[in-house]
């Protein structure tokens, strides 16, 4: 047996013993021997060391999973087993598109990954020769950190940020929130979930699940629980409101919140599609939005905050619009009096949109035709049209021309204002006062000296008569120079019992009722009426009231050669049969469809009727009266009864 000196090495002797011994083995084994043992010694023991041994792969989530391999030929290169991985050579050297070879081999799932260790072999053609088995032995997939998604309040426009325990480039993961789902993009070992694209409601509580899935295939949950979205971010204030029209040129718009700002996304719109550019600033909760040019004037656009979000991540609900519109020069937006009616020394204001350039010389610009006058500035947005002791009933036009200059742009009016009215075609006066004070008011129309006499308001309770005359006379202050003919005056009491009125009562303050008050033939203190005998109903003597008395003494005064009272309910016409009574009557009657009762008044009422106004007029002083009996106790028959009054004024 061989052995070592003091120094290590192998003596003399021993190697001499050595070299006879493989000597002698020589001489003995034929030549086809020695040709087997340096096959196995030089070939196949090295081929079972390279081929034969399993090489170990540990999978990667994180990026490529490659090992060192060289392979020639690589194209030649077949897999057998591993069904769930491609091996792929990489690296090496090529001539054109052919490649010699390959330093490196790269495993590439095709599906899901699975725990656990998966043995395939790559080998020339897919053959025995050659080929080299591999292990991929692959981990536990990442996890995410639940309490990124469980327990949350999250922001219904941030993106959800969720920690892994590692990074993972194989799986594609999903937020699903409330059946809708959001793609989660990674960077480092972070996802970053689009919550915004989930349209979630703020302050509401839903159940987050997080799905990863491989090459879209079958999703398997990571994480499931409960969220909760925050408050909604609330404006406070803003510079503008919508509809708002700019008339001055804005250099900016600012909205306030309730909370400090981070993000915000704004657009302005023109309505023909042109985006104008912004600068937005964020000033704590406060929000300036700039537009870096002049708006165009005469334009409409919509300024929309698509989103705004708070330091805290709270989001508008919904996106704010804001339509608005540039104006042009000053319009006139307001007058102070109507179409007619107006006073014969009136001041009219017309108020502008905006303000006027100090610069405007307004006598030159605006004027009153019809009627003498004058116009003066009287503010930055008002002209006073003053009208100077103008005739009853004239018709006059106001006039701005164009061309006047705003104060808050630099635009100007492109086109005149005219407007047109009427002097008030009557007067009135207090013909009398009612038991409690109230003043009863006669409104005179025309200068002709036959008169038409029309009342109303008699019997509180039937305020359809009163509501009627009053829109008469409104009619009349417009339209009298057109429908009262010459040689005639109307005079209109709409309301002869006020204090009636006032209370909803048939009767007076002193409990009579004024329509039975007069000095007739048959006048009585108690009178009958549908509920029975009304103790001193009629007064306590003919005319004893104040409502009679001023009545009587204007009617006394007339002498109008017509006079038509108005009560309710009922669609019938009366007559006192004085004159031509009947036949006015008859007239009015077939022209608003009413029935007549001009010989059983009484019958169709139910009552023997005393003391009546027209009958004192008829017993007294021979004037024809007609009483209409209107619908309804309450509302306003003038447009029944229009034509027909307008005809009796010709009669």
């Amino acid at each position: 047996m061989a052995h070592k000196t003091a120094h290590g090495k192998i003596d003399t002797v021993t190697k001499h013993q050595i070299i006879q011994k493989l000597a002698k083995l020589y001489h003995q084994l034929p030549l086809p021997a020695w040709i087997s043992v340096a096959v196995l010694v030089f070939v196949v023991l090295p081929y079972g060391v390279v081929f034969g041994i399993p090489k170990q792969v540990s999978f990667s989530y994180a990026g490529d999973t490659c090992v060192k391999q060289l392979s020639l030929a690589p194209s030649l290169l077949k897999q057998t087993g591993g069904s769930g991985y491609t091996a792929q050579p990489s690296d090496g050297i090529s001539i054109g598109s052919v490649q010699l070879f390959s330093t490196s081999l790269c495993f590439s799932p095709t599906k899901t990954p699975e725990v656990g260790k998966n043995t395939l072999t790559i080998a020339p053609f897919g053959g025995w020769f050659a080929a080299k088995q591999f292990a991929v032995t692959v981990p536990e997939a990442p996890t995410a950190r639940t309490a990124d998604v469980v327990g949350r309040t999250i922001s219904t426009a941030l993106p959800l940020r969720i920690k892994l325990t590692s990074v993972d480039t194989i799986h594609d993961y999903q937020l699903v929130i409330s059946n809708k789902s959001a793609t989660c993009d990674q960077e480092a070992a972070e996802l970053t979930c689009k919550v915004s694209k989930l349209e979630l409601a703020p302050d509401t509580a839903y159940e987050a699940s997080l799905y990863r899935s491989f090459n879209g295939g079958a999703k398997q949950q990571v994480v499931s629980g409960d969220i909760t979205t925050l408050l909604p971010l609330n404006m406070t204030s803003a510079s503008v409101t919508d509809g708002k029209v700019l008339y001055d040129i804005p250099k900016d718009f600012r909205f306030t919140f309730d909370k400090p700002l981070e993000i915000s996304d704004v657009t302005l719109k023109k309505a023909d599609g042109q985006i104008i550019e912004l600068d937005t600033k964020r000033e704590g909760p406060v929000l300036v939005v700039t537009p870096r040019s002049e708006l165009p004037r005469k334009a409409d656009y919509s300024l929309v905050l698509n989103q705004v979000v708070g330091e805290n991540g709270s989001a508008l609900s919904a996106p704010l619009t804001y339509k608005l519109t540039t104006s042009g020069g000053p319009k006139v937006a307001n007058i102070s009096v109507g179409g007619s009616g107006v006073g014969q020394s009136a001041k009219i204001l017309v108020t502008f949109d905006q303000p006027v350039a100090p610069s405007v010389d307004v006598v030159k610009l605006a004027r009153i035709t019809g009627v003498n006058g004058s116009v003066t500035k009287v503010s930055d947005t008002q002209f006073s049209f003053n009208i100077a002791n103008a005739p009853l009933c004239a018709a006059f036009t106001l006039t701005v021309d164009k061309g006047v200059a705003s104060g808050s742009n630099k635009e100007s009016s492109e086109e005149a204002w005219n407007f047109k009215s009427r002097i008030v075609c009557g007067s009135s006066s207090i013909i009398g006062y009612s038991v409690q004070g109230r003043p009863i008011i006669a409104y005179y129309f025309g200068s002709g000296t036959s008169t038409i006499l029309f009342t109303g308001g008699m019997h509180g309770s039937e305020r359809s008569g009163t509501t009627t005359m009053q829109a008469w006379v409104t009619y009349l202050q417009a339209h009298a120079a057109e429908v009262i003919p010459a040689g005639k005056r109307v005079v209109v009491v709409p309301n002869t019992n006020p204090d009636a009125i006032a209370a909803n009562s048939r009767y007076n303050a002193n409990n009579v009722n004024i329509g039975r008050n007069f000095a007739t033939a048959n006048w009585k203190a108690d009178i009958e009426t549908s509920s029975g005998i009304t103790v001193n109903g009629g007064g306590t003597s003919a005319t004893s009231e104040p409502e009679s008395k001023a009545l009587a003494a204007l009617t006394r005064q007339l002498k109008p050669r017509l006079e038509i009272s108005f009560h309710s309910s009922g669609r019938l016409v009366g007559a006192n049969k004085s004159g031509d009574s009947v036949a006015v009557g008859d007239m009015y009657a077939k022209m608003v469809g009413y029935q007549t009762m001009f010989y059983n008044a009484e019958a169709v009422m139910g009552y023997p009727m005393t003391g009546e106004y027209e009958d004192w007029m008829g017993e007294s002083m021979g004037i024809p009266a007609i009483l209409i009996e209107l619908p309804s106790a309450s509302g306003n028959y003038l447009s029944t009864q229009q034509a027909a009054l307008v005809r009796l004024l010709s009669v």
